[in-house]
């Protein structure tokens, strides 16, 4: 009896660690890497730290007297690249800590430009 059953264990072990379509197994095509997690987390962060910027009243003002309303500016930062999103965060620290003010919002100003004269070509 004792046989049987360590028998019965074997099979059911050989069989499980076969790569029986019954399971289910993560494949490199579906996992996920740390980096790509990070750079998304990233993303969110410095896009917090922009919209952040966009919803002050002095900067709200400005981009109005430039013809950029908030709804648009905010739009725009969703199409902007990655690597778009982390060098406006920084300028927009830069800023914030010079208190620079007018050279941030020119540079968004041109980046919200480009992207909207990109998109209509």
């Amino acid at each position: 009896m004792k046989f049987y059953s360590r028998l019965i264990l074997a099979l059911v072990i050989s069989f499980t660690l076969s790569g029986s379509p019954l399971v289910q197994s993560a494949h490199a095509g579906s996992m996920i890497s740390t980096s790509t997690v990070v750079d998304h987390l990233s993303r969110d962060v410095h896009e917090q730290n922009i919209s952040t910027f966009l919803s002050r009243d002095d900067v709200k003002n400005q981009l109005v007297k430039m013809g950029v309303s908030g709804e648009e500016a905010q739009r725009r930062l969703a199409s902007l690249s990655d690597r778009e999103v982390k060098k406006l965060s920084g300028e927009v620290d830069h800023a914030i800590a010079g208190g620079d003010i007018g050279g941030i919002l020119i540079i968004i100003v041109l980046v919200l430009l480009i992207i909207y004269l990109f998109k209509r070509v």
